[in-house]
């Protein structure tokens, strides 16, 4: 099997690739924010707990270990 590194990246690539998406898009928010009026600190906070929510929604759901109901 002849499979050049071409075709499949690397994980390091793709995981590069990636931070570099999320560090321009929390950049582009904190920017937006600013223009409409919010400190670099206060935009910067917003951005910060909006992806921490995002992070939350996408973890699975814990199934409670009490007894009985």
């Amino acid at each position: 099997m002849n499979q050049s590194p071409e075709k499949q990246p690397s994980a390091f690539k793709q995981e590069w690739e990636a931070k570099k998406l999320l560090k321009q898009a929390k950049k582009k928010a904190r920017k937006q924010l600013q223009k409409q009026g919010h400190s670099h600190s206060e935009a910067t906070t917003m951005v910060k707990s909006a992806l921490k929510k995002i992070v939350a929604d996408n973890r699975p759901e814990r199934k409670s270990a009490g007894r009985g109901s």
